[in-house]
């Protein structure tokens, strides 16, 4: 997986509070703590992400197996 810079993933988490999926908890502490989890809707959204991942693995052999058939 390719690596997100600090300002990709704060605009990525915004995007995701604001859109109610995930929520933020600061900690009034030295140094500061932040914390994020999942949203009520946001947990239900799982079964489709596995869903997906699924999808995307059957999809991966898939081409494995066209690709060794097209080799002569």
């Amino acid at each position: 997986m390719p690596k997100m810079t600090h300002a990709t993933l704060s605009v990525q988490l915004k995007t995701l509070i604001e859109n109610g999926l995930v929520e933020r908890k600061q900690y009034e502490s030295v140094p500061l703590k932040v914390e994020y989890s999942l949203t009520a809707i946001g947990k239900e959204f799982h079964p489709v992400i596995e869903a997906l991942q699924e999808w995307g693995q059957k999809y991966m052999q898939y081409l494995k197996e066209e690709r060794r058939e097209e080799q002569p």
